[in-house]
């Protein structure tokens, strides 16, 4: 589920606490990095349970309008689309979903925000999703599917309320919110009309290269953080180092840490993933400051023939470079 691109940032935002901090316990720091790893994922199932605890407030609803002295036409004949969504319906049944919920022992959280659920449901219900929706006589279950990606894009996700508390909840889910929303897209984008109620979710990494790649990366770029900083310092001459930016210069370490060390990442790729990286973590030129910088760098290694990089062949390349880009 994790891609590369969310490993690294990952990966340097631990590297900058570290060097705010002071901090050289490399072992605490891969500690820390795999349990904000595992944040992410307890937060992609918060929200897969966000969707099902919709459905279970409007089938409350429906019951407590029934159970009305005073009953109005609607009220006895209730609009059922939220209810019988197959998507909902799955999430809201999966067996799966709960036991991983019991996991990370947040199986009571929307059952106790009832206010919260409310407001997103109004929200939903008085969205042109949901009109154009409940038009459909007989949703397929490419229309089920397609109704609850656009709420959840469109209401759900961009919903500064449930952000707030997201952040209230756990800090960091704040800075998470982005990666795990592109998590539950996927997913719901995968989802089928047959899926047993044990189907399992994808697993946090996609291989145990992946898993690993991380721990890699943190490690390698700081036991070696002295000759990386050289290295850019030998190429920023026309720059006052101490003044670019703490950012800026743990995503070049990075980057050229994967030159030296990672042999079957192309090089193209690398530049690419800081680039975009510096993009969202970074000032607006930073971008193009760092592409510079690793581009003459990792030329220069290439000339002097200081990078051992594995050949791929065509897919392997296009494989790997799918793998850092996907879903972001």
């Amino acid at each position: 589920m994790l891609n590369r691109r969310n490993i690294r940032s990952k990966v340097m935002q631990e590297l900058y606490s570290m060097d705010r901090a002071g901090d050289t316990d490399l072992e605490k720091s891969v500690k820390r990095l795999y349990t904000n790893f595992e944040n992410i994922y307890k937060l992609y199932f918060l929200l897969l349970d966000l969707l099902a605890s919709l459905r279970r407030m409007e089938m409350d609803l429906i019951e407590r309008r029934k159970k009305k002295r005073f009953k109005t036409p609607e009220d006895l004949n209730p609009d059922m689309h939220l209810v019988e969504n197959r998507i909902l319906k799955f999430l809201d049944n999966s067996q799966a979903l709960a036991d991983k919920l019991r996991k990370y022992k947040i199986h009571e959280i929307w059952q106790n925000e009832p206010e919260l659920i409310r407001y997103l449901l109004d929200r939903i219900k008085e969205s042109p999703y949901y009109e154009e929706y409940r038009k459909i006589e007989h949703p397929t279950f490419e229309q089920d599917r397609q109704f609850v990606m656009d709420i959840y894009k469109n209401i759900i996700a961009p919903e500064e309320k449930l952000r707030q508390f997201l952040e209230n909840w756990e800090i960091n889910w704040a800075d998470d919110f982005a990666i795990a929303n592109t998590m539950v897209m996927k997913t719901l984008s995968e989802l089928q009309e047959d899926d047993s109620p044990y189907r399992e979710f994808p697993p946090l990494f996609k291989n145990e290269d992946d898993k690993q790649f991380g721990r890699e990366l943190l490690l390698r770029t700081f036991n070696n953080r002295d000759k990386l900083a050289e290295m850019i310092k030998e190429k920023t001459l026309n720059w006052d180092f101490d003044r670019i930016s703490q950012v800026d210069k743990i995503l070049m370490m990075l980057g050229i840490a994967e030159f030296l060390f990672f042999p079957r990442i192309p090089g193209t790729v690398t530049i690419n993933e800081y680039v975009e990286i510096a993009k969202e973590f970074s000032t607006p030129k930073s971008n193009q400051f760092i592409n510079g910088i690793l581009d003459r760098i990792y030329k220069d290694l290439l000339a002097q023939g200081k990078l051992n990089k594995i050949a791929a062949s065509g897919k392997e390349e296009r494989d790997e470079d799918q793998n850092e880009t996907e879903h972001n």
